[in-house]
């Protein structure tokens, strides 16, 4: 048993940085018979050196694929939790932006900083000849916006969507100043008004902003909420 701790445990040495895995028993093994033979050869007063020599090689070839296999497990959990992290992050940049807002206040969307100022819910001031459904009232939204970014944005009457108890109200035309474009510089701000046909009876409008961007980011700014 000693010649056999003996070759186990140097076995075990050489071998555990590359299986420190594998040869965690082996190395449990070598201790094991080295103690034993040991035992035995103390008893019976016979030399104990190859014996002693397997329980010292098996010793540190254990310990050294223990500390190999800690650290490995460390080094894989800590790299987890980054690449998990930075997974997160880039799923949280990836998500849509939703924002909501009321009357009188701002909310940031691709660099344009958008602050809905007014509200008026029977605008009347429209062209004679514009045809208005007797249920329905002219919605005047006026909205300041603010290039906070470092490259010039566009704004314009299309950005916008109203919702009249969820559903979607036609855009209004027939009125000075509906259609606007804008390019705002950065630093810059400017000033646009939008008008929608919405039914008298609503009971919640909503106007949405969009941006220019690519995903479902928007801003919804609650114009009224009777429910």
């Amino acid at each position: 048993m000693g010649i056999a701790s003996f070759v186990v445990g140097i076995t075990c040495l050489v071998l555990s940085p590359f299986l420190s895995v594998l040869l965690i028993l082996p190395s449990i093994l070598g201790l094991i018979l080295g103690i034993v033979d040991t035992v035995i050869k103390s008893k019976k007063k016979q030399p104990k050196g190859l014996s002693i020599a397997g329980i010292v090689l098996s010793t540190i070839a254990l310990v050294i694929c223990i500390l190999i296999v800690v650290a490995a497990v460390t080094i894989y959990t800590n790299a987890s939790e980054t690449i998990l992290s930075n997974t997160s992050s880039t799923l949280e940049d990836l998500l849509p932006l939703n924002q909501t807002r009321n009357v009188g206040e701002s909310a940031t969307l691709d660099d344009i900083k958008v602050t809905l100022v007014s509200v008026d819910t029977d605008f009347e001031d429209y062209y004679s000849y514009a045809f208005v459904d007797e249920a329905c009232n002219i919605l005047q939204a006026n909205f300041e916006f603010e290039n906070v970014g470092d490259y010039s944005e566009y704004v314009s009457y299309s950005n916008f969507k109203c919702f009249a108890d969820k559903f979607s109200c036609d855009s209004f035309y027939s009125v000075e100043g509906s259609y606007f474009y804008e390019t705002i510089e950065e630093g810059k701000k400017a000033r646009g008004t939008v008008y929608f046909e919405i039914p008298k009876d609503a009971d919640s409008i909503e106007i949405e902003y969009d941006g220019n961007s690519y995903d479902d980011s928007k801003i919804t700014f609650i114009v009224e909420d009777n429910k």
